[in-house]
């Protein structure tokens, strides 16, 4: 029976979790101007900086995939490892220029994307 419990509590966090994922919003597609390595240091420095407690409370992860010319950064809550704040992912298109796609929540996701745009910009 206990068994039992602890199965359905499982099953039920998970699906609260899969929820949360659901609400993630394409919030930009497309091309900007910038080194597909570059921008996704850029955009975890500027948010690891950031003074305010729902963002700077995030851990961010930067991977860099040379051999494909592409990286991404996950921000995500340090007390769940299922779901995420933010997910950029960056692509070469071309010389100074990258393929953009970020999804996130309404909070965080902008936030990542005006750190995006302000690395695009520099």
């Amino acid at each position: 029976m206990k068994l039992l419990m602890i199965t359905t509590a499982l099953v039920l966090s998970g699906c609260a979790n899969l929820t949360e994922v659901e609400e993630q919003e394409t919030l930009l597609a497309g091309e900007i101007k910038g080194d597909y390595s570059a921008l996704a240091r850029c955009v975890a420095a500027k948010m690891q900086t950031d003074k305010r407690q729902n963002i700077n409370a995030l851990q961010y992860s930067v991977r860099v995939y040379p051999d494909t010319n592409k990286s991404e950064v996950l921000g995500t809550y340090a007390n769940n490892t299922v779901s995420y704040a933010f997910h950029l992912e960056l692509k070469k298109a071309g010389p100074n220029v990258s393929d953009v796609l970020l999804k996130g929540l309404k909070y965080e996701g902008v936030e990542a994307l005006k750190a995006l745009q302000v690395c695009s910009a520099a």
